[in-house]
């Protein structure tokens, strides 16, 4: 099943830049959790009404590739892709662009769970918000 890419932006802050001046290597999870936001979003998911009825999707498994630095100021393009929905976890893909410079590449896995912190079923309304966008 294809699913929808989201595109975002983000502005580098300085707060984010290392002694370098060069993004710090942490923040590229930050903005993936920022382009994450952003596909919900499109899809008219409300993540604060899930967290509400007691679930949450929990980050298990992060990884980055860096291919090329971004400083302050600089606008980073944030494309997030699903690349998998299953019955109780979920992968992103992500890609970080300074106009046509890949800073970086990741994925995140993720798993639904319940204030008790174990593993549930993806909620339905998300399955079906996913589904409408495909």
């Amino acid at each position: 099943m294809a699913y929808p890419v989201v595109e975002t932006t983000v502005r580098v802050r300085y707060a984010e830049t290392d002694a370098q001046g060069v993004v710090y290597h942490s923040n590229h999870l930050i903005y993936f959790e920022v382009g994450r936001g952003a596909y919900l979003r499109s899809l008219g998911f409300d993540y604060n009404q899930m967290e509400a009825a007691g679930l949450m999707i929990a980050v298990v498994d992060a990884h980055v590739r860096y291919r090329a630095g971004a400083r302050y100021d600089d606008e980073l393009r944030i494309v997030t892709r699903l690349d998998e929905l299953g019955s109780r976890s979920m992968r992103f893909g992500y890609e970080l662009w300074r106009d046509d410079t890949l800073v970086a590449t990741g994925e995140t896995a993720h798993v639904c769970l319940n204030r008790a912190y174990q593993p549930v079923a993806m909620p339905a309304t998300l399955k079906a918000a996913v589904e409408n966008a495909t």
